[in-house]
């Protein structure tokens, strides 16, 4: 019996050092296993970290794996029965609805309000002195909410884009965290810690789509073919519009899913430039060769080739959806282990991208993994920062050509340094950000 409560003891402090912060859930003999089985609070959790692994639980039998209903309680407040909540056929409808949106034949015309909006923080820079510093991930996150607004709604955010970033930041810190109750076995509707605080936060993002969404209904026919006029204009086989309350949960799912990682994308790729000086003299060459001085365009992305891997390799290291949780509804087996029905599967890109069997110095920052000639022999289904399957996230190219021209826009004309004594710590809760921000110097390049 003593033995039992020592065991038990021992899961509660390791599952409180998780819900702190993710990340410590994961021993360094993780990085060298391709199927892990936990028992934890009398309750099974597989860490599945192999390529085969990830097709069998996301790609191939799928439909066997549903969202845990801990990821769920923790997204839906915020999100409701969006995309990133919904199941079965909601979840295909919506899909379906909001595929157009993001169609490659679009990008071109979304890579000039990425530009200008850039643009427009760099002149704000400019004002501010040089050097000056600021916490990046909050300009960032500030910088591409305000681009995903124009680009999906039609709608310049001006001063409400603090309202938003207050709101998700205070969403983090109360929702954010991984819950015991999951394995606890305790039914979802018992009230968890923060969920008052989180509510507020809540009030204050819908209190900004509701300004989004009366701009929109007033526009009329004059409203650009965009997301949110494709959610009011669509109407589903006896003729229905959408209910009120999923246009809400679809505009908060795109407006969280468009902005957040990519803005954590910028944030660690300038942190790991700082500490690569031949990677980022690199950029600078590739960047004066192609563009001449020029600002950059979407005609030049095909030929910022390095730049981008340094994108492809930041997002390796600090994956901004850094865990992937699903529950079995079914048995099924993976790497020879019997998967029970009702067990947990978690599949945490974090580890799998730093793996050692699949990677050649997994620690190092190393854009050289993503040129051409050289992804290729990545295996399938190793890299997986915006998941994989149906599922997989719906905006990656529109991520992918935002976070390549951002980065090269500003370091075309800046050089960030991490503050002096900071120490850079990673935090992975909802999404992977850096602990108490990053705070840097900016200087301009001479």
């Amino acid at each position: 019996m003593l033995k039992n409560l020592r065991s038990t003891w021992n899961d509660f402090r390791h599952l409180l050092r998780a819900r702190e912060n993710v990340l410590a859930a994961w021993p360094k003999s993780y990085y060298r296993r391709e199927l892990i089985p936990v028992r934890c609070l009398h309750r099974w959790m597989f860490v599945v970290n192999s390529p085969a692994g990830v097709q069998q639980v996301m790609v191939s039998n799928a439909k066997n794996y549903r969202k845990s209903p801990g990821n769920s309680q923790m997204l839906k407040p915020l999100l409701g029965n969006g995309l990133f909540v919904s199941e079965g056929e909601l979840w295909t409808r919506q899909r379906r609805l909001s595929n157009p949106a993001t169609h490659g034949s679009r990008l071109q015309g979304y890579s000039k309000i990425i530009s200008d909006a850039g643009q427009a923080m760099l002149a704000d820079w400019r004002t501010r002195g040089d050097p000056h510093e600021e916490d990046v991930t909050e300009a960032f996150t500030l910088l591409t909410a305000n681009i995903i607004s124009e680009i999906m709604f039609g709608y310049k955010l001006g001063a409400s884009v603090h309202t938003l970033y207050d709101a998700f930041v205070e969403y983090q810190a109360t929702h954010g965290r991984m819950h015991l109750t999951e394995f606890l076995g305790l039914p979802t509707w018992l009230p968890r810690p923060g969920q008052w605080r989180g509510r507020k936060a809540v009030d204050q993002f819908d209190r900004v789509l509701a300004q989004i969404l009366r701009a929109g209904k007033d526009a009329d026919g004059e409203m650009p073919e965009n997301f949110l006029h494709m959610l009011l204009s669509f109407r589903d086989e006896e003729g229905k519009p959408m209910e009120p309350s999923l246009v809400r949960d679809e505009m908060a799912s795109i407006f969280l899913a468009g902005h957040e990682t990519t803005a954590l994308t910028l944030s660690w790729a300038f942190m790991l430039l700082e500490k690569h000086p031949e990677v980022e003299a690199r950029v600078h060459e590739e960047l004066a060769r192609v563009l001449g001085g020029r600002s950059p365009a979407f005609e030049d992305v095909p030929n910022l080739t390095y730049t981008r891997a340094v994108i492809d390799e930041t997002l390796r290291l600090y994956p901004p959806v850094h865990a992937f949780t699903r529950q079995a509804i079914g048995e099924d087996e993976i790497s020879g282990q019997k998967i029970p029905a009702g067990a947990f599967v978690t599949i945490t890109s974090w580890v799998l991208h730093r793996h050692t069997l699949y990677w050649e110095e997994p620690e190092v920052f190393k854009p050289e993994r993503f040129l051409p000639g050289n992804a290729a022999k990545i295996p399938q289904h190793a890299y997986i920062p915006f998941g994989a399957g149906a599922r997989i996230c719906l905006g990656k190219h529109l991520g992918l050509l935002e976070s390549t021209l951002l980065l090269a826009l500003i370091a075309q004309s800046y050089r960030l340094r991490v503050r002096p004594g900071h120490v850079v710590e990673p935090l992975g809760r909802m999404t992977l950000r850096p602990r108490g921000g990053l705070p840097m110097r900016i200087e301009r390049r001479g």
